[in-house]
């Protein structure tokens, strides 16, 4: 079994208002194909044979707005950072939410267990020279992968068609002139990364517009992205085969109400496609969940058999 987790930031599980909540405005194709309407907390719980869809709480019994680097530490750790820390913590992660990624974190411990794993996302060839420098600090989902030992993908493995942008289209990247990048369409991206997904047993991709452009409460903006978005994952269901498995989640919400330039306290859509979603699916209803449904579903694999 092989299983791709999406991870999108700040996407929560709004209400069906077209006046705030751009699922609802603008009705992606992917989520009505699988739940028959826009993805809004009105759908619940959702279980079939093939997809099921689990409103997750995000807040983990800590007061205030679910934050980024507590609760993307919490999703791949199952850790419950903010809890442990006191508050929900803001951006990147610090000493002591690194200090739990390196005991905890998903990717290290699956490839304990003998599994293959990987990042998708390809880093710039400048990425770490401010991260050296000290003038910014690792994002969860790249300590994740550094503390497994792994490489982050570089402009070598997108010239190779072997890594996927965190815009998907490559659009960001334009204006650095790389060689042998270029623009490509949301639907390339999503079969790419399924491409990248067959040749390990976890594969993960963070995607982040999604958070960026809920802050800036610019409907055009949320346009685009909806429609690149939805583009992608229809391409990833049209793509992937029946041995994997495709998990979707988020670490709070936001893009789900352009009404407010924060976060929100809203559950986030953990949605699970393939044969055995209903095992995982019963497992969670947090975010620290996330990573011990992963870890049970995998156990055993080695791919060197």
């Amino acid at each position: 079994m092989k299983l791709l987790l999406i991870f999108i930031d700040g996407l929560g599980l709004g209400k069906f208002d077209a006046e705030s909540n751009p699922f609802v405005r603008f009705g992606p194709r992917f989520f009505k194909g699988l739940f028959g309407g826009p993805l809004t907390i009105e759908l619940g719980s959702v279980y079939r044979s093939d997809v099921c869809l689990v409103p997750t709480d995000s807040r983990l019994g800590v007061p205030g707005l679910p934050q980024s680097a507590t609760g993307q530490t919490a999703i791949f750790t199952g850790v419950n950072a903010p809890l442990l820390m006191g508050r929900h913590i803001p951006g990147f992660p610090g000493p002591a939410l690194a200090g739990m990624i390196r005991e905890h974190g998903i990717m290290r411990r699956l490839a304990e267990q003998g599994c293959a794993v990987t990042s998708a996302n390809m880093y710039t060839p400048g990425y770490q020279e401010p991260v050296t420098m000290k003038k910014r600090r690792h994002s969860v989902t790249t300590l994740v992968t550094l503390e497994a030992g792994m490489e982050l993908r570089s402009l070598t493995d997108m010239q190779q068609a072997q890594a996927v942008y965190q815009d998907l289209t490559n659009e960001s990247l334009l204006h650095l002139e790389l060689p042998g990048v270029t623009a490509i369409t949301p639907a390339e991206a999503g079969r790419r990364l399924v491409k990248i997904a067959e040749q390990h047993h976890f594969t993960m991709f963070e995607y982040f517009q999604t958070d960026r452009y809920g802050h800036q409460q610019n409907w055009l903006t949320a346009e685009r992205v909806i429609r690149q978005l939805d583009e992608f994952l229809l391409a990833v269901q049209d793509t992937v085969s029946s041995d994997m498995a495709v998990m979707i989640t988020s670490d709070h919400g936001n893009f789900e109400d352009l009404s407010v330039k924060t976060h929100t306290n809203h559950a986030v859509p953990t949605v699970i496609m393939g044969r055995r979603c209903q095992e995982a699916a019963a497992q969670i209803s947090d975010l620290t969940h996330i990573t011990p449904v992963i870890l049970s579903l995998l156990k055993g694999e080695n791919f060197y058999d």
